[in-house]
């Protein structure tokens, strides 16, 4: 292939942000769209017989049966824009009652690949058909339906999307902030004071007995007979069921004594974000606030904080995981005691009361659910530990950081493998001198790049990531939308890393599933015995170009119609063979096998000459730093083994390797450290020829 056509292409990439950013037109029309919404406000209430005109503030459609005010309807989009995994935000109209209920919830605009050309609409409907009956007061989290069929408990549970847990979250956010906001705007439910600022500064001296009778600590305690009671039978009074204390820890004074300066120090510094709050709850009673089925790290089903009407999510911090506790001597003995955070998005005012619900419930037999009744104390920490603060925007903790901390397990494991992957890259020639040895380690590694990366990850990175990056390069998106899903984002810098330093191959020949794939196929016809067809080197030099006329094409109508660069994106097979599972529509589910069947008789077909990703990473790679394949000056004249051997071809005739097409697999190096298989070596070996040294590590 002629070296003008990545340039050219690296050319148009550079310059196409410029063109193309002034032309992209506001794909919601949002006129248009609210001409048409009275039809679906009316599904959403059936029963009405009038939808007024949109009102400014708040902007909410008011909506009557007869002369009654029976709800609102509003669209997400005039309250909050949280950016998708497209960096698109999604665009709902959402219907709430009078009591502050769901009354539906319909997706009308969104950009999310994985439900336009992936799962399809079907699985986000059901999504959004879960929302009816729900309260907006209480927080909706997103778990399996195995979490979900535990028991009634103080959270709201829906069933999350399997492969598409970003998506479902920013939609399932996009809909508690829009309704939230709605709702105080109509006088629903009340606005919420802005948290007062605790004064650091001061510092009582205290012990248990003053924290209890000095309202620095709340209580809830229950008999056996009252817990009866509640559930129509009888208990003895003289018996504890739950005996709690719970005390609020930013203060110095309640934090410092309970913790100790050390914890507290790094409870304040450590495990708390600015404007997050922190509370202990003390159990001394035989029911436990944590329950059997709980897991460290989430929301607990037992527990419930409430302020002006609004549930507020708590989560179970594990503080003292692996770290002894340093707890007074005049705490009296107790049964558990656990540290819960709230967010700082959550809106939690510490200096205004609030209500502390202990959930219980009992099992009514297999096929009846369980009874639940909660049990409740309000609590107001002292005045003088706060200090009033301006009205001001409330500090949130961004969405991207609430998916990292849910996915830390999968993040471990990426970071332990791209570890893992460093050491060969940086050990390789050692790792390349026994051929059985590095054949056992990079089939491992393929194999957990496939597995870990590709199906349990979903780790698959695509040209659609590479349409986002460009939004983001030319301001049509905001760059947190890039650190959305923290597997995709830490493979991009990577692969961006390796780009620079070596050119395209370490993500093509070791971290695209699809490309595992594809190796897996070779293999097999190896074992089958079919011949690879070997296409003539000056047409195998015109097909390169082709990956790099579909990357131009596809980058250009992404700044016109991102939505058509997204179809036109499905030239890979990425999202049917790894995303999917091959779980598709038939015409995809051929596509993806049909290439993998080209790749029986042509090595990595796919690779080699359509690949839009892999035309990308070799034009940004094209100057890369280094060039450390080793050569011989027999390479290519007379020898010409590697030549032959590369299954991607990207050893020319003349020995010369070029790095654009070149997927770092070794092969090559292990060839040329095998005196069995290098014929400068193995002349060695034979006494017939002194070989020359190596010439250069570059190709």
């Amino acid at each position: 292939m002629p070296s003008w056509v990545p340039r050219i292409c690296l050319a148009m990439l550079l310059w196409l942000p410029l063109l193309g950013s002034q032309a992209r037109a506001d794909a919601l029309q949002t006129q248009a769209l609210e001409n048409n919404l009275p039809p679906l406000i009316q599904e959403l209430f059936p029963e009405a017989t009038e939808i007024g005109e949109k009102q400014t503030s708040p902007k909410v459609w008011p909506v009557y049966q007869v002369t009654e005010l029976i709800g609102f309807a509003f669209l997400s989009g005039d309250y909050i824009e949280l950016p998708g995994f497209s960096g698109a935000p999604y665009q709902l109209l959402i219907g709430i009652d009078r009591d502050g209920i769901y009354r539906g919830v319909k997706v009308l605009e969104h950009h999310e690949p994985i439900f336009l050309h992936g799962l399809g609409p079907e699985p986000m409907h059901r999504f959004t058909e879960q929302y009816p009956g729900l309260d907006l007061r209480q927080p909706i989290k997103i778990t399996s339906a195995s979490v979900r069929s535990k028991g009634a408990g103080s959270n709201v549970y829906i069933d999350g999307i399997t492969k598409a847990t970003a998506s479902a979250i920013v939609l399932n956010e996009t809909v508690m902030i829009s309704a939230i906001q709605a709702a105080q705007g109509t006088g629903l439910i009340p606005h919420r004071n802005p948290p007062a600022r605790v004064r650091t500064e001061l510092q009582e001296d205290t012990d248990w007995q003053s924290l209890t009778a000095n309202q620095m600590a709340g209580q809830i305690r229950l008999s056996d007979a009252e817990v009866a009671k509640a559930f129509g039978s009888t208990g003895a009074d003289n018996i504890d069921f739950a005996n709690l204390y719970f005390v609020y820890l930013n203060t110095p004074t309640t934090g410092r004594y309970l913790l100790g300066d050390a914890h507290y120090e790094r409870l304040m510094q450590e495990k708390l974000e600015p404007g997050d709050h922190a509370i202990a709850v003390i159990n001394r009673g035989p029911y436990s606030i944590m329950g059997e089925e709980f897991v460290r790290g989430t929301a607990p089903d037992r527990l419930a904080l409430e302020q002006n009407g609004i549930q507020i999510e708590l989560r179970d911090m594990d503080f003292y995981n692996f770290v002894d506790p340093q707890l007074p001597a005049d705490l009296p003995q107790f049964e558990e005691m656990r540290l819960f955070s709230i967010h700082s998005g959550a809106g939690f005012d510490p200096a205004s009361p609030w209500v502390l619900r202990l959930v219980v419930s009992q099992e009514q037999g297999y096929l009846r659910p369980d009874e639940v009744r909660s049990f409740s104390t309000r609590y107001q920490m002292p005045e003088r530990f706060f200090e009033p603060v301006e009205i001001q925007a409330a500090e949130t903790r961004p969405l991207w950081m609430q998916i990292w901390q849910q996915r830390a397990g999968l993040i471990a494991g990426l970071l332990a493998g791209l570890t893992l992957l460093t050491a060969i890259i940086l050990w390789h020639r050692k790792v390349t001198e026994n051929a059985r040895l590095f054949r056992v380690i990079r089939w491992g590694y393929l194999l957990y790049t496939l597995i870990f990366i590709g199906y349990i990850t979903q780790g698959q990175l695509s040209i659609t990531n590479v349409f986002t990056i460009l939004q983001v390069v030319t301001g049509s998106a905001d760059s947190s939308i890039l650190l959305i899903d923290p597997v995709i984002f830490i493979l991009w810098c990577y692969v961006i890393l390796t780009l620079v330093l070596w050119g395209r191959g370490y993500f093509c020949g070791w971290l695209c599933p699809f490309g595992v794939l594809q190796e897996m196929a070779a293999a097999l016809a190896t074992k089958l015995k079919i011949k690879q067809k070997k296409i003539p080197w000056s047409v195998h030099q015109k097909l390169w170009g082709l990956k790099y006329l579909i990357l131009a094409g596809l980058v250009g109508v992404s700044f016109y119609s991102l939505s058509s660069a997204e179809r036109g994106a499905e030239v890979e097979p990425f999202k049917t063979a790894i995303t999917l599972g091959f779980v598709r529509e038939w015409p995809f589910v051929i596509y993806a096998i049909l290439l993998l069947v080209a790749g029986l008789f042509v090595h990595k077909f796919f690779c080699r000459y359509l690949c839009p990703l892999g035309a990308f990473f070799a034009v940004m790679g094209h100057f890369h730093l280094l060039r450390w394949l080793p050569r011989r000056s027999e390479c290519g004249s007379p020898c010409q083994l590697c030549s032959h051997r590369c299954g991607i071809r990207a050893i020319e005739p003349s020995g010369k390797i070029n790095y654009r097409e070149c997927i770092q697999c070794y092969d090559c190096e292990v060839i040329y450290r095998d005196d069995h298989q290098c014929v400068p070596l193995i002349n060695e070996r034979r006494g017939r020829k002194r070989p020359s040294g190596v010439i250069s590590k570059a190709s």
